[in-house]
């Protein structure tokens, strides 16, 4: 299996108003109803259905202006949005078209944040790239307007057996 720039996918630390170092994204949290694990693996669900669609506007609606994200094909990081879209372009172009991420380990970080990570098993029916493992770690972040977005991703491969 080939190693390829997948930067689609989930996420590390977080930010913001609860927390640790940011995006500079400013919530109140007071205004924000606590997030159940069913809402997040609802999130992380559709999360997985945008990467999959292979629409790069729907899947660049994932991450925040201030994204910070690790690729296994990046040296050092990616930050923003603008940076972002070009890793997902790239990601894009490499046509899976199928994302499984079963069983995402939820942790609740604050009214409007949660951590997902896990496993994730990726295929394409017409991509020169036909199956991919990788790692997933992505923290998402509840919006003004409701909506989740990414505030940080790290993707990496398992190690060889």
């Amino acid at each position: 299996m080939q190693k390829f720039p997948f930067a689609v996918s989930l996420a590390a630390l977080t930010l913001g108003s609860a927390g640790l170092a940011g995006c500079g994204q400013k919530t109140t949290t007071e205004a924000i109803q606590p997030v159940t694990e069913a809402e997040a693996k609802s999130v992380v669900a559709d999360f997985a259905t945008a990467a999959q669609s292979m629409d790069l506007p729907a899947i660049d609606k994932w991450y925040n202006d201030d994204v910070v994200a690790f690729d296994p094909q990046e040296t050092g990081h990616i930050l923003g949005k603008v940076s972002m879209h070009v890793a997902n372009a790239r990601f894009v172009d490499m046509k899976f078209d199928h994302a499984d991420m079963p069983d995402p380990k939820i942790q609740i970080l604050g009214p409007g944040q949660f951590i997902a990570s896990g496993l994730a098993h990726l295929t394409s029916s017409t991509g020169k790239e036909k199956e991919a493992d990788f790692r997933y770690t992505e923290v998402f972040q509840k919006q003004a307007d409701g909506s989740w977005q990414s505030i940080h991703e790290h993707i990496d491969f398992p190690p060889k057996a």
